[in-house]
């Protein structure tokens, strides 16, 4: 969690430093973890994957031009850019294009155009194939064909042609008889191309954060954000830290040290082990804490990779508190140990819940703190290998072989750790991005819900803050798209409602302030309205590195898709609905430096497609009907 450097005080019967470490998860007592890293652009291409390739090229005057990877394109059409690959996974070609609507000496409409080809990996990502330049005075012909498609994990099986927006027939003339158009250009939501349910967002209340306003859990008035789940703490000896809020629908739970007796420093604070001789009774303690609090899910511990280190390494380390680490093939072992008690407290387990998500997934520690010449994160474990996205050389043996962080692989390769973990948590620090599933578990396909529970902007870390304008806005909303559509996450919550100590971002508002800052907007422009049970769908098509993009469907046949706009310029993009029946109309609800959640006028929905207006650096959810 965060890391407020605080004087010293007992929060229950734990001792509470605040500090902030490169990632460190503030415990009963600690604040946040520090976020760092920047938030990859585009739409969110998941780490360790494929570049997108470049689409084709119109040829001047009508000409046809071979694209790269996009097929050839005839009539001055355009092919689409590449899928983006996932971990793993290989890109999903943008399909072959066919004539757009060349115009025949009658004034006839061309062939068929654009069915897409046959992808394979890429998240939420095979590309739409277009085609078709405009010919004056023709019509509308039907829509492109959609072609079959393998798909890795995530992937679609290319994209779905659609509806023709590009016309045949020449100047003046009448459109020759049984001819079709070409796909239209832009954006495609694949309704039936379905992703992870949607379980909620929201924050926490462990040890401290201010009075969280009952508003942030309803979906009416200026401050109703729509959050529905809250994250509790528990303290060393069993105790509570934090509070449930009013209007939270679920409410988790996490521990952050066991007491100083059971660990091998003998101290609650400065990170150091679980004793062997203290997992049965302490798992016992964390199972009955669980039960008795009526939690809906209990982590095994709040970041296993961080040890508070503001006194004995300094920042971006900030201060100490509550803490306690775990290696890879100490976390299997614990887990083997609370697993069973939690099902018979029938509370669902969640672990192993790094500070960092790359920690998740390998042994590679962030880099990008704001501190000159210390850039790195604390690396408690001593795995020597630092970077964004996994590196698979320089980390030291004894991570290699379990003694290091990479703690979704070494809980999937014990399939009695594996089979106890109901829910994997994690948290956003540091690289303030997701990793995508990795191809090497479970065949590359997601078999557990993923929750994001904690990130901040902490000292010593971009976004640290303070700070409440869109910019910040924006960024925030680029961890929420990079958890949803890279992580698969089905759940993402903030750490604070409201920052004290440090005076950064560790608060949804800031430091002595209620006033709404422009992340609690942007974040509400998901967590208002996608809404629990909704299920994200793929999105194809989108080529603009400043524009990420994301879609959700509802029970009741809702489409919300959410767009960022990144660049300080006014977007239009034409995005189709497609893979079901599309609604009659879009309403934009905007978040910008002028705006917050302002709903705008319907956007009529024409053969499945509707013009998506955007302003410079906004949030913009559109809610389809």
């Amino acid at each position: 969690m965060s890391k407020t450097l605080l004087q010293s005080v007992a929060l229950a019967s734990v001792l509470v430093g605040w500090g902030c470490s490169s990632g460190g998860g503030g415990g009963p007592g600690g604040s946040t973890q520090s976020p760092g890293g920047s938030t990859t652009s585009a739409g969110q291409t998941a780490s360790g994957g494929g570049s997108t390739s470049a689409g084709g090229t119109t040829s001047a005057g009508g000409g046809s031009t071979t694209a790269p990877n996009g097929g050839t394109t005839t009539a001055g059409g355009t092919t689409s850019s590449g899928g983006e690959t996932s971990p793993g996974g290989s890109t999903a070609r943008g399909g072959t294009t066919s004539s757009g609507g060349a115009t025949s000496s009658a004034g006839a409409t061309g062939t068929t155009g654009g069915a897409t080809g046959t992808g394979s990996g890429g998240r939420s990502g095979g590309s739409t194939a277009t085609s078709g330049g405009t010919a004056v005075g023709g019509t509308t012909g039907s829509g492109g064909v959609t072609g079959s498609g393998g798909s890795g994990r995530g992937g679609t099986g290319g994209a779905t042609g659609t509806g023709g927006a590009n016309t045949g027939g020449a100047a003046g003339g009448t459109t020759g008889s049984g001819g079709t158009t070409g796909t239209s250009s832009g954006v495609t939501v694949q309704t039936d191309d379905k992703h992870q349910t949607i379980e909620g967002f929201g924050l926490n209340t462990a040890l401290g954060g201010g009075s969280v306003p009952s508003s942030f859990y309803s979906t009416s008035g200026a401050d109703g954000l729509g959050f529905s789940i809250v994250r509790v703490g528990m303290t060393s000896s069993g105790g509570l830290s934090g509070s449930k809020v009013s209007g939270a629908s679920k409410v988790i739970g996490s521990v952050w040290t066991a007491g100083a007796s059971c660990k091998d420093n003998n101290n609650t604070q400065k990170g150091g082990h679980l004793l062997t001789s203290c997992y049965d009774s302490f798992s016992t303690t964390i199972a009955n804490f669980a039960k008795n609090q009526g939690l809906y899910a209990m982590s095994a511990a709040n970041e296993p990779d961080f040890g508070s280190c503001g006194s004995s390494i300094g920042p971006p380390c900030n201060g100490d508190y509550d803490s306690m680490v775990y290696t890879a093939n100490e976390m299997v072992a614990f887990v083997k140990a609370l697993g069973p008690k939690m099902k018979t407290a029938g509370v669902k387990l969640m672990a192993p819940e790094p500070s960092e998500w790359i920690h998740l997934w390998s042994n590679t520690s962030a880099t990008g703190s704001t501190v000159s010449g210390h850039p790195n994160s604390s690396d408690p474990l001593k795995c020597g290998c630092f970077g964004n996205d996994p590196v698979t050389t320089g980390c030291a043996s004894t991570c290699t072989s379990g003694g290091g962080y990479d703690y979704g692989h070494w809980l999937f390769k014990d399939s009695t750790a594996w089979d106890a973990v109901d829910i994997i948590g994690t948290h956003e620090y540091d690289t303030q991005k997701a990793m995508a599933w990795p191809s090497d578990v479970d065949g590359g396909k997601r078999t557990k819900e993923v929750w994001e529970t904690e990130v901040s902007g902490v000292m010593y870390w971009p976004e640290q803050g303070p700070s409440s304008d869109i910019n910040n806005g924006i960024a925030v909303a680029g961890w929420v798209h990079s958890a949803l559509v890279v992580g698969e996450a089905s759940a993402w919550l903030y750490w604070w409602y409201q920052t004290s100590g440090s005076d950064d971002n560790e608060g949804l508002v800031l430091k002595s302030s209620t006033a709404l800052t422009k992340r609690c907007y942007t974040i509400a422009n998901y967590s208002r309205f996608v809404r629990p049970g909704y299920v994200m769908v793929g999105v194809t098509g989108n080529a603009n590195a400043n524009l990420l993009l994301s879609a959700f469907t509802g029970t009741d046949g809702t489409v919300a898709v959410v767009a960022i706009n990144k660049s300080t310029s006014t977007l239009t993009v034409p995005i189709t609905i497609a893979g079901g029946t599309a609604p009659a109309s879009c309403t934009p609800n905007v978040t910008s430096s002028s705006a917050n959640l302002t709903a705008g006028t319907a956007v009529t929905v024409t053969g499945g497609t509707f013009s998506a207006a955007l302003a410079g650096s906004s949030v913009t959810t559109f809610v389809c009907k």
